[in-house]
């Protein structure tokens, strides 16, 4: 499949969402996974395909969010990032993703590195944001957004969200564009 890239980087690719992908990829199944959604808002309801072309009329061609492809340099489709909530008048945003885990020869943690600080670059650079919010539901999501990317913690909501029977806390992390260090082979 040919694909579209938005952002290049080193180890993956940044692609645009267009016609082509969502016909020809199962990236819409990924939301059906159980492990792969157990710490988001994904997998209360089945998603299809046709779901899935509602979701990308109403929201990535309205241009609510911004929802780029990752794809690694054999370009398999691995995972989804998204800028969302996208606030013009404060300059902020919220940012999520999904990288699919049927690619055990994959390294997730640099491939997730990698894809999340490009789309956070393109957040403050190009769009002009100051301010991007992560949510986590797991101490180990909260490590590794605080080590890698220089996130904070800004507050944790006792018992927010409903995960496999119990009632867990969501940490509220913040990345404001002065504390923001890129990735040493990304331009400054």
């Amino acid at each position: 499949m040919k694909y579209d890239i938005f952002l290049k980087g080193k180890i993956v690719d940044l692609i645009c969402i267009d016609n082509n992908v969502i016909n020809n990829s199962s990236w819409y199944k990924w939301f059906n996974d159980k492990n792969l959604t157990k710490f988001t808002k994904q997998g209360y309801f089945p998603n299809t395909l046709a779901n899935q072309k509602k979701y990308f009329k109403e929201n990535i061609l309205s241009k609510k969010r911004v929802q780029l492809g990752v794809i690694n340099k054999k370009k398999v489709l691995i995972g989804m990032l998204a800028l969302y909530e996208i606030n013009y008048f404060d300059r902020t945003c919220s940012i999520a993703s999904i990288f699919s885990k049927k690619y055990k020869q994959m390294n997730s943690l640099l491939f997730f590195k990698e894809a999340q600080s490009l789309m956070i670059e393109h957040a403050f650079k190009k769009i002009n944001l100051r301010r991007i919010e992560a949510a986590a539901n797991d101490k180990n999501l909260l490590e590794i957004n605080k080590r890698l990317f220089g996130f904070k913690l800004e507050g944790v909501q006792r018992e927010k969200d409903y995960i496999e029977g119990n009632y867990t806390d969501r940490f509220i992390l913040g990345l404001l564009r002065k504390d923001w260090k890129p990735l040493k082979n990304e331009k400054k």
